[in-house]
């Protein structure tokens, strides 16, 4: 399923958000649901986002991602929407950056879109400056 199965749905221009040691890409999206659906169910289809997920999308795809994930020991929340639900309107973000402390054990996963058009050098070249930002910004 996409968003616009759901209902209408809008996508605002992309914005550049300055995150001081960190520039990233911003995209809105506004859907109007033609009928009520779970908070989980749109959370599935949320989750992962392009800017972490494979596209195109499909069952081969999602399978080769989770593979990888879990070898690599990334947690399977990293990257999921967290959101909130008040007064009829549910709100997500999608936090992309993540830092997590088991023990004395620190983890900084990142993680970036691949489309067939990638080049890879340059998605490992994003994948560590987004690792940099976050140990910067809790200087780890």
């Amino acid at each position: 399923a996409k968003l616009s199965d759901l209902g209408a749905t809008t996508r605002h221009p992309r914005e550049i958000m300055d995150l001081g040691q960190l520039v990233h890409f911003h995209s809105g999206i506004d859907v109007e649901l033609t009928e009520r659906e779970s908070i989980n169910r749109l959370v599935r289809i949320l989750h992962p986002t392009p800017a972490l997920g494979p596209l195109p999308r499909t069952v081969e795809t999602m399978s080769q991602l989770i593979a990888w994930r879990q070898r690599l020991g990334c947690p399977p929340w990293f990257g999921s929407p967290f959101g909130l639900w008040r007064e009829g309107a549910f709100e997500a973000l999608v936090a992309i950056r993540m830092i997590s402390w088991r023990g004395k054990e620190v983890q900084v996963p990142s993680g970036c879109g691949v489309i067939e058009e990638s080049r890879l050098v340059n998605e490992w070249r994003e994948l560590r400056l987004k690792r940099e930002s976050v140990r910067t910004a809790f200087g780890v």
